[in-house]
């Protein structure tokens, strides 16, 4: 006698199927969008490390689970200030000393493989940290305010500033290891 075989893939199954794969890429499209893209807001770059290398953006990248490490980095000015006055202030070239209040702002270059040399060398969480860019520049900018000084009389640094402060950014320079000078202001000389 002659069984009927039921069929289990007939329309029915057919459509299931379907409906459930496209579910399934919907699921793993809403999965990538939410836990695997990475959007960098404005001031801030991606860095993403792993497979795949070092790879910095300023929109958005995929960040892989258990592939990729990723963080954002701050790349905005940051404000570094360097007072010194009394025994600590400046000597000029007449040897008199001037008490001096300078506003350094630096941040970490846009050029990606400025952003990349920062990110290596000193990580993204503290490269735009204020305190550790004060360890790290302080004493290079108090050494160049100190050498600028010394080119100048303490009336002619009274009377041309803006000199003043142009030796003051050629003393710095520009390697500053993936940083950049931004601006500087003299908000106090006496």
């Amino acid at each position: 006698m002659i069984q009927t075989v039921p069929v289990f893939f007939g329309v029915a199954f057919t459509q299931i199927l379907m409906i459930a794969i496209v579910l399934g890429l919907l699921f793993l499209g809403f999965f990538l969008s939410v836990f695997c893209l990475k959007r960098a807001r404005p001031g801030e770059v991606v860095v993403r490390s792993g497979f795949g290398g070092l790879v910095v953006t300023k929109d958005w990248l995929f960040c892989y689970p258990f592939l990729n490490d990723w963080d954002t980095m701050d790349i905005s000015a940051k404000k570094l200030e360097v007072v010194r006055k009394g025994k600590e202030g400046l000597i000029c070239q007449d040897k008199s000393r001037v008490d001096i209040e300078v506003s350094f702002y630096v941040r970490v270059g846009p050029d990606p493989e400025q952003i990349k040399e920062v990110a290596e060398a000193v990580g993204c969480e503290v490269a735009s940290d204020p305190e550790f860019l004060r360890n790290l520049f302080e004493d290079k900018f108090l050494d160049c305010l100190a050498a600028a000084a010394m080119q100048m009389d303490s009336a002619k640094l009274h009377t041309e500033r803006s000199q003043f402060r142009e030796m003051i950014v050629n003393e710095i320079g520009q390697d500053l290891n993936g940083y950049l000078l931004e601006d500087v202001a003299i908000s106090y000389l006496e």
